[in-house]
């Protein structure tokens, strides 16, 4: 005897989706019933049931098995498949009559409990990230830590689950990317470089600063690196996460105030040149834990004639046959399913599943994997 439970979520909004966490997929059901007589409405209200349950089925299904002990002590093995797809929404590809039976197939779009990690890259735009030096720091630590800054963003390119612009020239991103402000932006127009409205940014400041840790016979200095970077989502504006992470750089040693002294070991040179790769690479580490689950958005860059452009392509990990999700923010919240016909380095081509709702410029979809 088999049991199931699916759930439909018919007519969620905008905010439902972007919020989600859980993988999406489009995945097709049939479903047939004996026709009885003249009584289409009964056998068609069967089929679409059975088409809903074998669509949830290909979402997520669990089989579940029990041994029992009869009172004649033989042991009888019995099992059942519990069906848990969720449903965002579903239409209807075909309904009729084939021979004695009704039949009905449906697309759905459908939601799992594991979320897609992998396989994808978002979005991140490097945003400004201010340098403070304490006084008392000589100008080639400064000159080192600022190069430092510049080498460790280069080690962030190296992230497998997001893709880096550097955009530090520009202002902190103020979260209303999505309603294209950064446009007018005069820095923006000049270095034409604008923020990710489906990505994700990242901002801050470094501090650098000496600290000292004098003991009772000793004198000890050292260079601290202090990294203070905020996470944003671009498209909602909120703060996801802030990342603290800190590096100390051996200084000056002495005793008694006397260095070089035997058994006293100084830093070479007295202010050591700053290597902040380390630093970053705990970074990278940090974005990598921040992001690898988030989903990958993009941006309806063209829509016309059938065929939608996407501002996504080989380098997030797209390819051809992926589907995306479009919601729309209007009165009766439709959605629509696109599916990748070409792909290039920054973009794809896409072409719509339904013939409406159409789908206008810079509206976002999410990669259904």
């Amino acid at each position: 005897m088999r049991s199931f439970a699916f759930i439909l979520a018919l007519g969620m909004s905008l905010a439902s989706f972007a919020q989600a966490n859980a993988g999406q997929r489009v995945v097709q059901g049939e479903g047939r019933a004996v026709l009885a007589g003249k009584d289409l409405s009964s056998a068609r209200k069967a089929a679409l049931a059975d088409a809903l349950y074998d669509a949830a089925a290909k979402l997520q299904s669990h089989v579940r098995g029990a041994s029992l002990l009869d009172t004649r002590g033989a042991i009888k093995e019995e099992s059942s498949v519990l069906v848990e797809g969720r449903f965002s929404g579903y239409h209807i590809l075909f309904e009729g009559r084939e021979g004695g039976a009704f039949i009905v197939r449906i697309e759905a779009v459908g939601e799992t409990d594991e979320e897609a990690c992998g396989g994808k890259r978002v979005d991140l735009d490097i945003r400004n990230i201010r340098i403070r030096v304490a006084p008392g720091i000589q100008g080639h630590v400064e000159r080192s830590a600022a190069e430092g800054l510049t080498r460790g963003l280069d080690l962030l390119g190296d992230g497998s689950a997001f893709r880096i612009s550097d955009q530090r020239q520009l202002r902190q991103t103020s979260g209303d990317e999505r309603t294209h402000r950064s446009e007018y932006d005069y820095m923006a127009q000049m270095t034409n470089l604008l923020p990710s409205a489906a990505g994700y940014s990242l901002s801050g400041e470094m501090i650098v600063e000496r600290v000292r840790k004098d003991g009772a016979f000793t004198n000890v200095t050292d260079i601290v690196v202090r990294l203070a970077l905020t996470v944003k989502d671009n498209f909602t504006g909120a703060r996801m996460n802030e990342i603290r992470r800190e590096l100390v750089i051996p200084d000056r040693r002495s005793a008694f105030g006397w260095e070089n002294i035997i058994g006293v070991t100084p830093a070479e040179p007295a202010q050591p040149h700053a290597d902040l790769a380390p630093l970053f690479q705990q970074v990278r580490e940090d974005l990598e834990a921040q992001l690898a689950c988030k989903p990958l958005r993009a941006l309806v860059q063209e829509s016309g004639n059938g065929q939608i452009v996407l501002s996504v392509g080989l380098e997030h990990g797209i390819a051809r046959g992926d589907y995306f999700l479009v919601t729309l923010p209007n009165a009766h919240n439709d959605w629509q399913v696109i599916t990748i016909d070409d792909v290039t380095p920054s973009q794809s081509v896409a072409h719509m599943l339904k013939a409406k709702p159409g789908i206008p410029v810079n509206a976002i979809a999410t990669l259904m994997r």
